[in-house]
């Protein structure tokens, strides 16, 4: 189950400091096997890579992202806050 054309993305919400929803995006998970990662672990990598900028920020920092269904072996929702700078 996947949320785009490629298998390996995950559908993440992201949300306002207040809580009111802001965006949907696809997110391309970048591990499967837990012996390599943690699924939190996992979750905030492929969320670095898929929203870093040139200059070392991140777009949409300081919102919350939630993805009720990661491609993961121990799969289970995650929620995290997207920090401002890598």
């Amino acid at each position: 189950m996947n949320y785009s054309d490629n298998p390996a993305s995950v559908r993440v919400d992201f949300f306002r400091p207040s809580g009111k929803w802001y965006t949907t995006e696809a997110v391309r998970w970048l591990t499967y096997n837990t012996k390599v990662k943690l699924i939190h672990e996992a979750f905030k990598e492929a969320l670095v890579e898929h929203l870093k900028e040139a200059d070392g920020t991140l777009r949409l920092g300081g919102m919350t992202a939630v993805c009720l269904d990661p491609w993961h072996e121990n799969a289970h929702p995650q929620m995290t806050t997207v920090p401002e700078r890598v």
